[in-house]
């Protein structure tokens, strides 16, 4: 009765694959995968020129390299964005608006990001 009686009433233990991790690696017809972008880029300032973080700006490809504008005035420029940045930029013409999210004094660099 004793081992038995265990056996019977307990739960059985049944081990199985998560089914939803294999779902996610399997590739379908029509669904869409979301790619990685990078949407934030380091800019150095320009001379004489202050700035604050969450002030929205103007970002303009120019020759290969991203302008961030305030008004009609350059603040920085990005020449060495990453290539999904540019991508970015290039697919809505060049221009996009963007964003301040922090400024380092020390090394006179900002952090910009794509707003959308």
């Amino acid at each position: 009765m004793g081992l038995d009686f265990i056996r019977a009433a307990a739960p059985n233990f049944n081990r199985v694959l998560d089914r939803r991790r294999v779902e996610m690696h399997t590739p379908k017809l029509f669904m869409r995968d979301l790619p990685i972008v990078s949407r934030t880029a380091r800019a150095e300032l320009c001379d004489g020129t202050a700035a604050k973080a969450g002030e929205k700006v103007l970002l303009r490809l120019q020759a290969g390299k991203v302008v961030v504008q305030r008004f009609n005035s350059a603040i920085a420029q990005c020449p060495d964005a990453p290539a999904e940045f540019i991508a970015h930029l290039s697919t809505g013409a060049g221009v996009a608006e963007g964003e301040i999210i922090s400024v380092q004094a020390i090394s006179q660099t900002l952090e910009i990001q794509i707003c959308d």
